[in-house]
């Protein structure tokens, strides 16, 4: 098979002749027709994990995916071969979806309906149920004042929406150039993070304070000085590992950091909401197979919205 792969770490990804994978029990080959990058995916080509999840070399990145199923391991009963899906690998790293086939765990994958695209449904996964985790997590109620930080971005857009399906009051934080795209999501206000004093801007606009701020983006001490922002009683939550429990339960504030898990069930429930035109698709930025590096290349640009591969 062909695919995308690193000989070493932090150097050029180039095309690779791979054998292809067979599925173990419990597990489905996917022939990939599309997969998206999150930032995660460039800390892993770049070594930044390589002594807390070490792989093998030559390492085939990234883990969303959208494709059909060509062939069923022992033990799989929910998934039958032509069946289209979505959904993460849910595999150890390196052995990803920047290919022709992959291989994923039934688990963390669910069926494609017809009226979600391949590049989109492979922009839904790990963005889609991180966003979907951090909203449940925030307890929103219709009204609540909630801030996403991180706002344009693949997690970001999602939350946006999701907060503003429970009927809250969001107030997006991004970068200058996106106040459109996230309105359009959903969002009522817009702190452009780019001008000054965010933390200012929050305590001026809601001086009892914010029901919640799901942020995906700052480090630790940005985000203790965001929180100073929140109600008593209220939630933060991060992508990043960067609230305290004990330092925000001193203000009887909840900290939540997110380990994002993909399931089946997760999956449907985004599907199902897309399905219904409840959630919008992100931006989207797409890629060959044969381009990857340059996808790879534009994260952490200013863009906004996902950027995806086409296989």
């Amino acid at each position: 098979m062909r695919a995308f792969a690193y000989d070493t770490y932090g150097g050029p990804g180039s095309i690779h002749e791979l054998p292809d994978p067979t599925p173990q029990a419990g597990e489905v080959r996917v022939r990939v027709r599309a997969a998206s990058l999150n930032p995660f995916d460039n800390f892993v080509v770049q070594g930044f994990m390589k002594d807390r999840m070490p792989t093998q070399l030559p390492l085939i990145p990234c883990a969303d995916l959208s494709g059909t199923v060509d062939m069923v391991g022992p033990g799989v009963e929910d998934f039958r071969v032509g069946d289209q899906v979505f959904g993460v690998t849910g595999r150890m790293i390196g052995q990803g979806t920047l290919a022709e086939l992959t291989v994923a765990s039934s688990t963390t994958i669910s069926k494609r309906p017809a009226a979600i695209q391949d590049t989109e449904a492979a922009a839904m996964p790990l963005a889609g149920v991180s966003a979907l985790m951090s909203v449940e997590a925030t307890g929103a109620k219709p009204k609540d004042v909630v801030v996403v930080v991180g706002a344009s971005g693949g997690i970001g857009g999602y939350a946006v929406q999701l907060a503003a399906l429970r009927g809250a009051h969001v107030v997006a934080v991004t970068s200058k150039g996106h106040e459109e795209y996230v309105r359009k999501l959903g969002a009522t206000e817009v702190i452009d993070r780019s001008a000054g004093d965010v933390l200012g801007e929050l305590k001026s606009r809601h001086a009892g304070g914010v029901a919640a701020i799901i942020d995906t983006i700052s480090d630790a001490a940005g985000l203790a000085q965001l929180s100073q922002a929140v109600r008593k009683g209220g939630t933060v939550t991060s992508m990043r590992g960067a609230a305290s429990a004990e330092e925000l339960g001193k203000r009887e504030i909840k900290a939540v950091n997110i380990g994002t898990q993909v399931n089946t069930s997760r999956l449907r429930e985004l599907a199902q909401l897309r399905t219904e035109g409840k959630l919008q698709s992100p931006q989207i930025r797409t890629f060959t197979l044969d381009h990857a590096g340059d996808a790879f290349t534009a994260i952490g640009q200013s863009g906004g919205g996902k950027l995806v591969v086409t296989i």
